[in-house]
C-alpha cells in the first residue's frame, strides 16, 4: 500500500462516481452540515446547481390556436403529460446491463465509455466501498484502465511527476464535467434499488446506509490535497513512490488524486460538491 507501479501495460485508473462515486452519490444525512459549512465552488466548465423542478410540457394556445383545435391542444397536452410521468421499468440486478448502458450514455457518452463493463452495478458499489475506507483495490478496478502506462521523468533534481502524466486523466475528468447534477441524481433514484441490493451483501448495520457509504467515499476524495507544485518521486525499488512522506502517508484514494493532477482534482472535487449540496437538499425534502 502507498505505492504505485511502472508497467508498460494498461493501468487501473483508480477513479470513477463516482464515484461517481460520483455516478451513485444520494441523498443522507452523514453530512447534513455540508449546508451551513461548505461553499458550492464554481469553476469554468462547471454548471451551477439548481433544484430539480418538475418538467411541464405547455402548449402556447396564441401561437397555434390558427393550426389545432382546441381538441387537439387538450389531445397533445394529455399525451405529454402521460409520457413524462410514466415511470421507466426497471429489470433486475442480473439483467440491467443494457438498461444501465443506455442510461449513462444518455448522461454522458464520454463517461459511458470509461464505465463499460459488464455488472457495473455491482462493480461501482463495490469501488465505493472500497473508497470509503481509503482503500483502492486493483481487483475491483481492473475494468477501468487506462491505455497509457505511468509517466514520471528525471532531471538535475531528481524524479517527479511531469504534467504529461496529469493528462492521462483529463478525458475522465471531462466526462465528470460533462455530467449533469440533476440528470445523474435522476439517474441514482432510478437504479437505486439495484445499488441497494448490492449494499445489502456487505452486512453493514441496519442503521449505516447505502447513502453513508457513498458520502464517506466522497470525503476521501473531497480531502485530497491539490498540489500546484512539483512532486518529487523516490524509486527504492521497482516501485515509485512520493519523495514527500506526508504525500506517501495519504490513503491509496487520495493518492490517486495526486496523480491526476491539480487541474482535473479541482474538476472532480467541485463536480462532487455540486452533488453532495444537491443530496443535502434531496435530504431536506424527503
Amino acid at each position: 500500500m502507498g505505492r504505485y507501479d511502472l508497467y508498460q501495460r494498461r493501468k487501473p485508473i483508480g477513479m470513477t462516481v463516482f464515484l461517481l462515486i460520483l455516478l451513485l452519490i444520494i441523498a443522507g444525512g452523514v453530512w447534513l452540515y455540508w449546508r451551513s459549512t461548505q461553499t458550492i465552488e464554481s469553476e469554468v466548465g462547471l454548471e451551477t446547481y439548481e433544484l430539480p423542478v418538475p418538467s411541464v410540457t405547455k402548449l402556447d394556445e396564441a401561437l397555434v390556436s390558427d393550426v389545432l383545435s382546441d381538441n387537439e391542444l387538450k389531445t397533445n397536452s394529455e399525451q405529454a403529460e402521460t409520457e413524462e410521468t410514466e415511470p421507466t421499468a426497471v429489470p433486475s440486478l442480473k439483467e440491467s446491463d443494457d438498461f444501465i448502458n443506455e442510461k449513462l450514455t444518455a448522461l454522458s457518452p464520454e463517461l459511458a465509455y470509461w464505465l463499460r463493463s459488464d455488472e457495473q452495478i455491482r462493480k461501482i458499489i463495490l469501488i465505493i466501498n472500497d473508497f470509503s475506507q481509503g482503500q483502492r483495490l486493483h481487483k475491483h478496478m481492473r475494468w477501468l484502465s487506462l491505455d497509457e502506462p505511468f509517466i514520471a521523468e528525471e532531471d538535475q533534481q531528481g524524479l517527479y511527476l511531469p504534467s504529461k502524466s496529469y493528462q492521462r486523466y483529463n478525458a475522465f475528468a471531462e466526462a465528470i464535467d460533462s455530467v449533469n447534477v440533476h440528470d445523474i441524481l435522476e439517474f441514482y433514484q432510478k437504479v437505486r434499488p439495484l445499488c441497494q441490493e448490492v449494499f445489502a451483501q456487505f452486512g453493514y448495520p441496519d442503521s449505516y446506509r447505502l447513502e453513508d457509504l457513498i458520502k464517506k467515499a466522497g470525503a476521501e476524495i473531497l480531502s485530497a490535497p491539490v498540489v500546484e507544485t512539483r512532486i518529487a518521486l523516490i524509486k527504492p525499488s521497482v516501485l515509485y513512490q512520493f519523495a514527500d512522506n506526508d504525500m506517501e502517508a495519504l490513503s491509496p484514494v487520495q493518492k490517486q488524486m495526486l496523480r491526476m493532477g491539480p487541474q482535473n482534482t479541482r474538476i472532480i472535487q467541485n463536480k462532487l460538491r455540486l452533488l453532495i449540496e444537491a443530496l443535502i437538499n434531496m435530504d431536506d425534502t424527503n
